[in-house]
């Protein structure tokens, strides 16, 4: 396939009366992914916000939606990208599907080959973002499962510190590279990755419209004292691992082992993101395969499973004190993606 640009609407400054009054009449607005353009009060400088890279992660699209109804003009020139629409509207129901079934996922395009529609899709964003320059870029997400909000960067420093903490005080930063956005480092621009918390929570999407309102209208993003911001002002996670289930695995959550499952986690196993969890807590049984189910790998690719985790009869226990986060209870998303990330205490 030829890599022809892929047709990405262009919408400049839509008005509320061409929007619809809730998100799902927005949503219905849009026919493809979407470029949106804001005027802003400095035409010199301008910022970036992508969202519903995956099609089931709504706050980021519910925070543009109020920043229209809103009438505000941004401090400087406003890009929006808004990229999943059509897994957004795949049936059985609105913001069901992270990716269209049997397509890739959008958030793990932007590194090439770019031979298929997500992959040009992506190349023509890079394109975009590049072109215009802007100062600062977020990516705006909601989590796989419940849990409270984070950012995420590639890098620890000033930038992506006064960013993130226009949303929240909790920031990740991951040497783990798997092609989304934030992983392109081609610009002089810092690109944050937002995740919200629960796509089903409404305070989620009040976090998103507000953190959204703060890197819109604050005039200087990096002036003013948010540059000010300290390692200290916020929960830190360095270098975590990435925990993934092998290929055919049979993952459920239950209160009990479940009989056939290679893993059964916990029923309220959520209630671990981002709480401290002690060396020795039960996480769930494993079934016959034992901690062979598991891998937890870092960014160089090594499995340090057994580092982490160890079997006691069938009890997954940890070994060491640990922060988990991103722990969704969506078995899709856990077979596909992840089921958890970790970092040490």
């Amino acid at each position: 396939m030829s890599q022809q640009p892929y047709p990405i609407h262009y919408w400049e400054a839509p008005q509320s009366d061409e929007i619809g009054e809730t998100l799902e009449q927005f949503l219905e607005q849009l026919e493809c992914p979407t470029w949106i353009y804001f005027p802003g009060e400095d035409n010199t400088r301008c910022r970036v916000v992508t969202t519903l890279l995956h099609g089931n992660e709504p706050s980021g699209l519910y925070a543009i939606h109020q920043w229209i109804l809103s009438h505000e003009t941004p401090a400087t020139d406003l890009y929006c990208f808004l990229g999943s629409v059509s897994a957004a509207k795949h049936p059985p129901a609105r913001f069901h599907h992270r990716m269209v079934p049997g397509r890739r996922d959008l958030n793990r395009c932007f590194r090439p080959p770019y031979n298929d529609e997500e992959g040009l899709i992506a190349a023509d964003l890079l394109h975009r973002i590049t072109s215009v320059q802007p100062e600062a870029v977020i990516d705006i997400h909601n989590t796989s499962g419940a849990g409270p909000s984070f950012a995420i960067s590639t890098e620890l420093n000033q930038k992506h510190i006064a960013v993130s903490t226009l949303f929240t005080n909790r920031l990740v930063v991951t040497d783990l590279r798997l092609g989304s956005l934030m992983d392109f480092d081609e610009g002089d621009f810092s690109i944050t990755t937002i995740e919200c918390g629960g796509a089903h929570d409404p305070q989620a999407h009040t976090l998103a419209y507000e953190g959204f309102k703060r890197f819109a209208l604050t005039p200087h993003l990096f002036e003013d004292g948010i540059d000010q911001k300290k390692t200290s002002d916020i929960d830190l996670y360095q270098h975590p691992i990435r925990v993934e289930l092998i290929e055919g695995t049979g993952l459920a959550f239950a209160n009990t082992a479940v009989e056939g499952a290679d893993i059964t986690l916990h029923q309220d196993v959520e209630r671990y993101n981002f709480g401290p969890i002690c060396r020795g807590t039960n996480l769930g049984w494993l079934g016959a395969k034992g901690l062979a189910s598991l891998v937890a790998r870092d960014a160089r690719g090594y499995d340090h499973v057994s580092h982490y985790f160890e079997l006691q009869g069938n009890c997954l226990i940890t070994k060491q004190d640990l922060k988990l986060f991103m722990i969704t209870k969506n078995v899709a998303i856990a077979l596909s993606d992840c089921l958890f990330y970790l970092a040490p205490i």
